[in-house]
C-alpha cells in the first residue's frame, strides 16, 4: 500500500492580476505533482481577478484543488501571505508554497523545490545562487542594487547564510511555518519576504537555495517602486532588533487557532 504524497498548497497573493491567472493556474495543474492545491488570497481586486479565480476553481481539471480566500482591500502583501499561510495550514498542508501570480516565479522550478525540502526546513528559489539569472532586460542599475541587498547589504546586517533574501519564490515544511510563529512577522511590504528567513535563520531552521531564472512579468504592472525598496532597506534594522535574540528553543509547538 502506498503512502499518501505530502499535500502541497500553492499561495498566490494577487492584486490585478486578472490576465496572469489564467495563464498560471495551468502552469502549475501542468506539473502533474500529486495532491497540489492552489489558495489565491485577493485583496478585492478592481479588475475582477477573484471572480475569475473562482471561475477556473469550478472548472472540472481543477475542481476541489483551488481554493480563494478574499480580502476586503489592499493591506499589503505580509499580511496577504500571513493569512494564507494560516489558511493553507488549516488546510492541511504538509508543504507550503510561495510565489508571485506574473509568472516571474516559473512554475518549472516547483519540483526541484520540493525535492529540496526532504533536506532542508524552507527553500529559496535564488537568484543569485550559482546558476540563477535575472532577465535580460533588467537596466544596469537595477542589477546592481538588487545584488547589493541581496548578497552585501542583508547578510552584513542581519547574518543570513543566504544569496537571495529578498526573493518571493520559496517553500515551507509545515513545521517550519508554525514554528517560525507567523503572529511574530510585523512587516508589511516587500521586507515580509527578509522577515520571515531571519525568523528562520534564527530558529535554527536549515535552509537551502534553488538557482532559478528571474524574467520580468510580461502582462500587468509590477508594484515595486524606489519608494518601496528605501522602505525595505531600512526597515531590515527594524527586523535584526526585533528578532536577534531568538533561538532554536524559542520555535513555536502548537497549531493555529487564532
Amino acid at each position: 500500500m502506498s503512502a499518501t504524497p505530502p499535500k502541497v498548497i500553492v499561495v498566490l497573493p494577487t492584486y490585478n492580476e486578472r490576465e496572469n491567472i489564467p495563464r498560471i493556474v495551468p502552469a502549475l495543474f501542468a506539473l502533474n505533482i500529486p495532491n497540489l492545491h492552489l489558495l489565491v488570497v485577493d485583496d478585492n481586486s478592481p479588475d475582477g481577478t477573484g471572480q475569475v479565480t473562482e471561475e477556473l476553481a469550478e472548472e472540472v481539471a481543477y475542481r476541489g484543488r483551488i481554493n480563494v480566500l478574499h480580502r476586503p482591500e489592499k493591506q499589503g502583501l505580509g499580511p496577504a501571505y500571513i493569512q494564507g499561510f494560516k489558511r493553507a495550514l488549516a488546510l492541511g498542508a504538509d508543504l507550503v508554497i510561495q510565489m508571485d501570480a506574473d509568472l516571474s516565479h516559473q512554475p518549472i522550478y516547483i519540483p526541484q523545490l520540493l525535492e529540496q525540502t526532504r533536506e532542508y526546513n524552507v527553500v529559496l528559489g535564488s537568484r543569485y545562487a550559482a546558476g540563477g539569472s535575472v532577465d535580460e532586460g533588467w537596466g544596469p542599475l537595477r542589477k546592481l542594487l538588487s545584488w547589493w541587498a541581496n548578497r552585501v547589504y542583508a547578510p552584513a546586517i542581519l547574518r543570513i547564510p543566504v544569496l537571495d533574501a529578498t526573493g518571493g519564490f520559496r517553500c515551507y515544511r509545515r513545521a517550519s511555518l508554525i514554528g517560525i510563529d507567523l503572529n511574530r512577522v510585523k512587516a508589511n511590504g516587500y521586507v515580509f519576504q527578509v522577515e520571515m528567513i531571519y525568523l528562520a535563520h534564527r530558529l535554527g531552521y536549515r535552509i537551502g537555495e534553488v538557482p532559478i531564472h528571474f524574467p520580468d512579468r510580461q502582462h500587468g504592472d509590477s508594484k515595486m517602486t524606489g519608494t518601496i525598496a528605501l522602505e525595505a532597506a531600512l526597515r531590515v534594522w527594524q527586523i535584526k532588533f526585533r528578532h536577534r535574540a531568538l533561538k532554536s528553543c524559542d520555535r513555536r509547538s502548537t497549531e493555529y487557532g487564532d
